[in-house]
């Protein structure tokens, strides 16, 4: 896992465009908060900044996809959390998002207590789609500390450790 340092001009700028619009527009519903949508910037801006690009632009809403590595449209899936990510911690992957064409997912957690950014590894979609647990929405979902939540809409959970790990910015430029 390549572990980053959450950044005040990242945080800044994910700030200023969940304020600025909302990217929660999903016809089907389950559209996130807007500290979910800051997170989801936030992972998305990361990358960005580690590939050497300039900042993604949001001038028209969401991205069609949240990058291009190697020709491959790369859907970036980040989720806040208190603690650092384990390797029998899951990534979620909203089902209503399924049919949107892009090629890999990429697993990204904010350790929200740290200030870090943890670049976790990746799945093309079909594979991750085969992998992961479907749960219908309103199932009851029990995380390992004990707690649950009732799910919002379909949703796929795939552990930390299916994933192709990256450990390196070189790793994260090698997806294909």
């Amino acid at each position: 896992m390549l572990n980053v340092e959450l950044t005040d001009d990242v945080r800044q700028y994910a700030i200023k465009q969940v304020t600025i619009k909302n990217f929660g527009n999903r016809s089907a519903g389950f559209n996130g908060t807007r500290e979910q949508q800051y997170t989801g910037i936030v992972g998305e801006c990361v990358i960005y900044k580690l590939l050497n690009r300039d900042l993604p632009s949001y001038d028209s809403g969401a991205l069609i996809e949240d990058i291009i590595i190697n020709d491959k449209k790369v859907d970036i899936k980040t989720m806040a959390r208190t603690v650092d990510m384990k390797d029998n911690y899951v990534h979620n992957f909203v089902g209503y998002q399924k049919d949107r064409p892009f090629d890999i997912i990429l697993g990204v957690s904010i350790n929200k207590t740290k200030g870090v950014v943890q670049i976790c590894g990746w799945l093309n979609k079909k594979n991750f789609l085969e992998k992961a647990l479907f749960f219908e929405q309103g199932t009851t979902r029990t995380r390992t500390n004990g707690t649950s939540f009732i799910t919002r809409a379909p949703l796929y959970e795939l552990f930390n450790h299916q994933l192709n790990a990256i450990n390196t910015v070189e790793d994260l430029k090698n997806i294909k």
